[in-house]
């Protein structure tokens, strides 16, 4: 039995413990009731009930531990052997006690000895007898080579049963090596799940949460300076406090209900882009203009949550490090995939020199890497920085070509008469915007009529 509880067909059970106790009393009592009382039957008797103690105390534990073939069961099969011929030499009632302790010495001893054993058991008998009766040589070489023949049978049988055990044997381990390499790829899996996940939530806290957290402490300083001098711009700073917290209340359940970003949710991405970047542009008192150009295939969820939160990114890194006075968020369609631009005017860094501003480029990096995409980033120090990612489609030659001009939407699209339209944060919108609907106009410019 294995370690696991397992047990496998060649190992030895109680029904053999069973068989062999049970022949070897059946042939004493057989032997004690058939034959004359006498010297012969009493010596009999007592070698043959010393084999049941031979066989439980030595046998059987041997057998259990595996010992098999060993210096001590050799030693044990050939006392065996022993005992057989002289119990069959004295009485030839107990000759059938081989059918019980021929497989034991096979079980115990091995094919070599196990033969062996059988040999000496019926050969000895019948050579000892034949001399006592004197009988010629002649006449006892055919039981001999008969018993002989018997014995290398057994050999032959023995040896292919152990070869037979030995290739089980071998296939039994390395089906629970396969077992325990199956478990350990079964834990790793679920430990690199469990750090993926890990890695994904802490990405979106930093992307959302924390860019949200940074936007209401920026705020509250400015709503500090301002509410002495000027209560109407710490009025509006307020406000966007109060929904920069809602929307992080919101990204909170929707992270706790395993949903998607809120802003996806409630608009598209292109409408998500551009009150993205209104926000931030009310935040920072600069103008972010917006543009999409082009009409692609309708992208997959996760390529929109990678864009957006690439986006949040990149508006995060300008409120926090660029100092800019202006920037500009790009989305361009194209036949073969998609691409952001982030563009801003500020101080810029050198990407060269390891300063990556925290995880902010970090996780834009590994979300692009996780859709096969490609995160460019360049800047120079007094030049201002532009994000770059692009994103291919799934299927390019299904995918319809993107127009050459932009389309009209909420955020640089074109409008009916063909003009493209910009949307700057912070700054009133001229024209027409094309929606479901047909066209609406937007903010008139001044002396102009509604």
């Amino acid at each position: 039995m294995r370690e696991s509880g397992e047990v496998h067909a060649w190992e030895i059970g109680r029904g053999w413990d069973l068989y062999y106790t049970g022949v070897i009393t059946a042939l004493l009592v057989f032997n004690a009731l058939t034959t004359e009382p006498g010297p012969r039957l009493w010596i009999a008797t007592a070698l043959g009930a010393t084999l049941l103690p031979l066989y439980w105390f030595a046998a059987h534990r041997l057998n259990r531990n595996d010992e098999h073939g060993t210096p001590p069961t050799r030693v044990f099969v050939l006392v065996v052997a022993a005992i057989c011929s002289t119990i069959i030499v004295l009485s030839d009632n107990m000759g059938f006690a081989v059918l019980a302790l021929s497989p034991l010495c096979f079980m115990t001893g091995g094919a070599v000895y196990g033969a062996l054993a059988l040999a000496i058991m019926l050969v000895a008998p019948s050579v000892v007898q034949g001399v006592a009766e004197g009988a010629p040589p002649a006449q006892l070489m055919p039981g001999v080579a008969a018993n002989l023949m018997i014995a290398g049978f057994g050999f032959w049988l023995a040896r292919w049963y152990e070869k037979v055990v030995e290739q089980s044997w071998e296939r039994a381990e390395l089906i629970e090596q396969l077992r325990e390499s199956r478990a350990e790829a079964t834990r790793l899996s679920e430990q690199a799940g469990a750090m993926a996940e890990r890695e994904h939530l802490a990405r979106e806290m930093h992307d959302t949460l924390a860019q949200g957290f940074t936007s209401i402490i920026t705020l509250t300083q400015a709503v500090e300076s301002e509410m002495g001098s000027d209560p109407a711009a710490a009025r509006r700073h307020l406000a966007l406090m109060r929904e920069t917290a809602t929307d992080n209340l919101a990204e909170t359940r929707a992270m706790v209900a395993a949903r998607g970003p809120v802003p996806l949710e409630e608009d598209d991405l292109e409408a998500a882009l551009a009150r993205l970047a209104e926000r931030s542009g009310s935040e920072l008192g600069i103008t972010i203009c917006t543009e999409v150009v082009g009409s692609g295939l309708p992208l997959p969820g996760d390529a929109q949550v990678c864009l957006l939160r690439t986006a949040q990114e990149a508006l995060a890194n300008v409120r926090k490090h660029s100092g800019a006075g202006s920037a500009r968020v790009r989305l361009a369609h194209t036949d073969v995939g998609v691409s952001l631009t982030v563009r801003d005017d500020g101080r810029g860094f050198d990407p060269g020199n390891g300063n990556g501003h925290g995880n902010g480029l970090a996780n834009m990096r590994r979300r692009a890497l996780d859709l096969n995409g490609v995160l460019d980033v360049e800047s120079d120090p007094g030049q201002g920085t532009t994000v770059r990612l692009s994103l291919a489609t799934e299927d390019p030659e299904d995918a319809e070509p993107a127009s050459d001009s932009g389309t009209a939407g909420a955020a640089g699209r074109h409008n009916d008469e063909g003009t493209q339209t910009e949307t700057a944060a912070g700054a009133p919108r001229h024209g027409t915007e094309e929606t479901m609907d047909g066209t609406r106009p937007l903010t008139p410019r001044p002396g102009e009529t509604p």
